[in-house]
């Protein structure tokens, strides 16, 4: 039997999904190639004064039993199961049990019968045959024009970029993809009444019972995502895999037997070679044609990323809190210390994303937006009132969570061809799925790709 050849670009989650899929194939060589000293992207924690913190949130949420399955085997059993402790806030106040906005915050009675006349309306027509062309268009013809005005605001505190920016299918990397505007009964009612509604509308989970059959679980060795992804480097070795870090690619060029790949360190035959990352350009130069086009229509979101640790007692009993305030300074806060199990000396630290632009103030002044976001996370009582500030670490992070801008879509397939033309050899990933599930789910299609 022959051998194939795969190489992968990229030591992500992504590329981590492609590779156990590539190993089923008999007689396969399977290469990751990797830029960073480490594998993991975007999942290896920080070490901040000693404590293994990630950038942001990296759970494995809601993930199926097989892919959790693998998770424990490489943790050799050491994880957690999470019992997600979720909140929002929205109008100066606090929803329990829910992570995405609650607009039955709202004071105003007449608002919240605006929006479910407008729903009524909405789902009384029917879905839209023109598809929208934005964000915007998309929440005003899924929640009618009231909490699609409000929905648009909210996305542009969190990402620094107006809705109406953005193409339609960045909603499946927000939390702002359904809708709730009155208590749980009401909502239900509401969702049990039409099928349309069913599916633009919300409640709290633990009013609608169990959901679905996916597992959240956590590394609980105290070394956060990085002793995952620690582990898993090895794991993958013991499989075959072959794991190059520090390594970037420099040249590919279609040969008559497949590809050659040229790095800054070595010479690799192959028969294909995937793209499990987002970096466009540096596809796009390898090839000897332009990336960059494709990778301008992306946004990057700007954030300031602080560490703030106070005594472990005072921090709530939580997971993580979305503020979806227009006005508010952090984003989503999360107990990340008390749920990777790092205290230490009785001190443990929470995590807050707070969007900056890098021509803001808050910005250029990154120390004393802590100082803000600590006093912000003790009004939502995210800490207790009397919980002191022990120590603080900011980061200035400029790209995070990366948005299509419209024409993106029609500028990555224009690069999808060129790439094509070149080779057809070279497989561009699908870059659209974004939570962990998501990705693995669509790694199982992989070797369809290539075979």
């Amino acid at each position: 039997m022959t051998t194939k050849r795969y190489v992968i670009a990229g030591a992500g989650f992504r590329g981590f999904c492609d590779a156990l899929e590539l190993a089923k194939i008999p007689q396969a060589e399977v290469t990751i190639l990797e830029t960073a000293p480490f594998f993991g992207g975007v999942m290896y924690s920080l070490d901040v004064d000693g404590f293994a913190v990630d950038k942001g949130v990296h759970v494995f949420d809601s993930i199926p039993k097989s892919l959790a399955e693998i998770v424990n085997e490489i943790m050799d059993g050491k994880t957690s199961e999470i019992e997600f402790i979720s909140a929002s806030a929205y109008n100066g106040k606090v929803t329990e049990g829910f992570s995405l906005p609650d607009l039955n915050s709202l004071d105003d009675r007449s608002l919240k019968d605006r929006i479910r006349h407008e729903l009524l309306t909405l789902a009384k027509q029917g879905p839209s045959a023109i598809p929208p062309r934005s964000l915007h268009e998309l929440f005003a013809g899924r929640f009618g024009q009231t909490a699609g005005r409000i929905y648009s605001d909210i996305f542009r505190k969190v990402y620094g970029l107006e809705a109406s920016e953005v193409e339609p299918q960045a909603v499946a990397q927000t939390s702002l993809h359904r809708l709730k505007f009155l208590g749980d009964e009401e909502m239900l009612s509401l969702k049990k009444s039409d099928a349309w509604l069913d599916f633009v509308l919300a409640a709290r989970r633990k009013s609608m019972g169990k959901v679905d059959d996916l597992v959240s679980i956590y590394p609980n060795d105290g070394l956060a995502m990085k002793g995952w992804c620690d582990r898993a480097a090895p794991w993958l070795e013991s499989r075959g895999i072959k794991l190059c870090l520090r390594e970037t690619i420099k040249t590919v060029r279609e040969t008559p037997s497949g590809l050659v790949i040229e790095t800054d360190k070595r010479r690799l035959e192959a028969d294909h070679l995937l793209w499990s990352n987002d970096n466009v350009g540096a596809l796009g130069a390898s090839l000897g044609i332009d990336g960059e086009t494709a990778d301008k229509f992306r946004y990057g979101t700007p954030m300031l990323f602080i560490v703030m640790m106070t005594h472990a007692t005072k921090i709530r009993d939580f997971t993580y809190l979305q503020n979806f305030d227009p006005a508010g300074i952090t984003y989503r806060t999360a107990a990340a210390g008390i749920f990777s199990h790092q205290i230490r000396d009785g001190i443990s630290f929470i995590t807050s994303e707070c969007p900056c632009l890098p021509s803001s103030e808050r910005w250029k002044n990154a120390e004393a937006a802590s100082k803000d976001a600590w006093e912000e996370v003790k009004h939502l009582k995210i800490v207790a009132p009397d919980a002191t500030l022990v120590n603080s670490k900011v980061f200035r992070i400029p790209i995070t969570f990366k948005l299509a801008k419209l024409e993106y879509s029609a500028k990555i397939q224009e690069f999808n061809e060129r790439v094509a033309k070149k080779t057809r050899r070279v497989v561009l990933r699908n870059v659209v799925p974004f939570f962990r599930r998501d990705i693995y789910l669509d790694s199982l299609t992989v070797r369809g790709l290539v075979e």
